[in-house]
C-alpha cells in the first residue's frame, strides 16, 4: 500500500511539472562590434605655379625630378582610315561609321618633364619622348599657372595636338567648358611646401681655419 502511494505521489509531481508555464529562453546578444576605419591621410594638390619653377631654378634644382600630376581628364581622339585600325597607341572605338583611336589621361595621372621651352613645360606619362605634351606658363591663358597649351585651334574651337607624331583631337570631359586648356599642372601640397622652404646646410668650422687666419694662435 505504502509503495502504490509513493507511485501515485511521483506521478502527481510529474504531471505538475509538466503543467508549469515554461520560462522562456534568453540568450545574451553578441556585442556589436564597430569597424572604425583608419583616418585617411589625403596629400592635397596645388598648381604649379611660375613663382615654384622660379625657386627651383634659384635653389639649382631640375625641374625634371619634380612628380607633376594632370589634374583634369584628357581625351585624345582621332579618325582611321581601313588601313589604320592597328595602332599601338589607345583603343579602337567604332563610331558614327568609323573607326576611331581614342587614348585616354585619366585625372590626376602622374607625368614627368620632358624638357623646357621657354615659358612651357613639356610633360608625358609615357616612356617615349614623342607623347609629350605642353603645359604654359602665360598670361594670355593664366598669370600663373601652367596649363595645357594645343598645338591648334580650330575655327569651330576644338583643339589638336601632336602625339607620337599624330594629330589628334583633345577633349576634357571634367572641365567646365570641356576645353581642354583648363587642365593645368598640379604637384601635392607637401611637395610645394618643401620648394618654398629656404635650406642653408652649415659646413662647420674647424682649428685650422683659425691657426690660418691668426700666426700668434696659443703663443
Amino acid at each position: 500500500m505504502n509503495r502504490f502511494i509513493t507511485i501515485l505521489a511521483l506521478l502527481i509531481l510529474v504531471v505538475l511539472q509538466s503543467c508549469e508555464p515554461k520560462k522562456p529562453l534568453y540568450t545574451t546578444p553578441a556585442a556589436t562590434v564597430q569597424r572604425v576605419e583608419p583616418p585617411v591621410s589625403k596629400d592635397p594638390f596645388v598648381p604649379f605655379t611660375r613663382e615654384l619653377f622660379d625657386k627651383l631654378s634659384s635653389n639649382n634644382i631640375d625641374v625634371k625630378l619634380v612628380q607633376f600630376y594632370v589634374d583634369q581628364q584628357l581625351v585624345l581622339t582621332r579618325y582611321l582610315s581601313n588601313d589604320q585600325v592597328s595602332v599601338k597607341n589607345g583603343v579602337i572605338k567604332f563610331n558614327n561609321g568609323k573607326y576611331v583611336n581614342e587614348i585616354v589621361i585619366p585625372q590626376y595621372t602622374p607625368v614627368v618633364c620632358e624638357a623646357v621651352e621657354g615659358d612651357g613645360l613639356r610633360v608625358n606619362a609615357e616612356s617615349s619622348p614623342n607623347t609629350t605634351l605642353k603645359f604654359l606658363n602665360s598670361k594670355q591663358y593664366s598669370p600663373v599657372n601652367y596649363i595645357f597649351n594645343p598645338d591648334k585651334w580650330n575655327k569651330d574651337g576644338s583643339i589638336e595636338t601632336i602625339y607620337d607624331g599624330n594629330k589628334y583631337t583633345v577633349s576634357c570631359p571634367t572641365c567646365s567648358t570641356n576645353q581642354a586648356n583648363e587642365a593645368k599642372l598640379v604637384v601635392k601640397q607637401s611637395a610645394a611646401d618643401n620648394m618654398n622652404k629656404d635650406s642653408k646646410t652649415i659646413k662647420g668650422r674647424t682649428i685650422g681655419s683659425l691657426i690660418g687666419n691668426n700666426t700668434n694662435y696659443g703663443k
